[in-house]
């Protein structure tokens, strides 16, 4: 038997057990948040319901040109919120971590230093390492909802005490972090952006929208695929469109400096170690973050076609003059045409490769 052959029959074994010792439906209520159950469609995280916010502690650090790297810790209390530094005339990006990672891991210092360098706005590091730091995947997965309320509900005192517009906030997330992104653009109606950067697969893929993120959480969805195949085929993210404009670098998947090696990293992945995937099957899945880090500062414009498929983009069917373009990353923009689009990259930074 293949190794895919055998991960795909432990993988429905499981998911079949989790069914029937999830049969009763069930539901969590947190103070300020609401109620979160886990009937359909919100099984899908094997019946699991959400952690308490005391549990999960998600902390909200706000860097801006003032305090560029001493943090300022902000929550939804009103005194906290009116002597923060976080401006309502300036945009606010929230950067929102997933699986097994933190608030402090170098790749958000590094888009934080990338936007602050580009613009004056305000940074947002959404930390919820306690809720994301589980050795049940599952349990994590589930812990996304909590942590969109808890945004939605500091979006909500910033626009009471500090007449934040929606509009000017730019929810960035990675993996689980993406849907973390939709929870909180479903609460609070015309956030400006959501940014998807390889938005998780497991427990995801396919799922309602209610359950994922989709294009009716915010104004703007965007969404980069870096490791679009299914977990059977050890991948991370998820394949199918979650946006308005959805972007398939290199086909979505197997990003060029990327190599993997399936026997040790399923093992890592069973084990739960995580943070040791720095290269191989969570390389494609960070190369997302890579890409939009790049494109923040770079003149380069990660130029995309519009196409069909990716290989009609590598026939040279959808050439820009004939067809819709758009940037992927940081200078996504609201008026391109919806679909999905296409390109390639190199295999080490810088990434552009504009062609057209």
């Amino acid at each position: 038997m293949s190794l895919k052959s055998l991960f795909s029959g432990l993988r429905t074994a499981a998911i079949t057990v989790a069914a029937v010792l999830n049969m009763t439906s069930d539901e969590t209520c947190f103070n300020g948040i609401g109620c979160f159950s886990n009937e359909a469609p919100f099984n899908n995280a094997a019946g699991r319901l959400p952690q308490s916010p005391d549990a999960i502690r998600a902390v909200f650090s706000v860097y801006t040109r003032q305090n560029r790297n001493v943090p300022q810790v902000i929550s939804a209390n009103p005194v906290l919120v009116r002597a923060s530094f976080l401006s309502p005339y300036r945009k606010s990006i929230f950067i929102i971590h997933g699986y097994r990672d933190d608030g402090r891991e170098t790749w958000v210092m590094d888009m934080k230093n990338a936007l602050l360098k580009q613009a004056d706005v305000n940074v947002v590091s959404v930390d919820w390492e306690r809720g994301a730091n589980q050795a049940d995947y599952n349990q994590a997965a589930s812990n996304t909802r909590v942590v969109g309320a808890l945004i939605a509900q500091l979006l909500t005192t910033l626009r009471q005490f500090r007449s934040l517009n929606y509009g000017d906030v730019h929810l960035v997330g990675h993996s689980l972090g993406a849907h973390i992104a939709g929870y909180a653009g479903e609460r609070v109606k015309s956030v400006g952006r959501i940014t998807g950067l390889d938005p998780a697969g497991l427990s995801f893929e396919g799922q309602p929208s209610e359950v994922r993120l989709d294009p009716t959480d915010a104004l703007l969805v965007d969404v980069i695929h870096t490791d679009a195949q299914p977990i059977t085929s050890l991948g991370l993210g998820a394949k199918k469109p979650m946006g308005h404009v959805d972007f398939y670098p290199n086909g979505g998947k197997d990003q060029p400096g990327c190599t993997r090696s399936p026997r040790t990293h399923l093992f890592k992945l069973i084990t739960g170690k995580f943070r040791s995937f720095k290269k191989g099957i969570a390389c494609d899945h960070a190369r997302a973050r890579d890409y939009f880090i790049e494109s923040i500062t770079s003149t380069c414009r990660f130029t995309a076609n519009l196409c069909r498929s990716y290989n009609a983009f590598v026939r040279g069917d959808c050439p820009c003059r004939t067809t819709p373009c758009a940037s992927m990353g940081f200078h996504a923009r609201a008026n391109s045409v919806h679909g999905k689009y296409f390109l390639d990259t190199t295999d080490k930074s810088p990434f552009c490769l504009d062609r057209n």
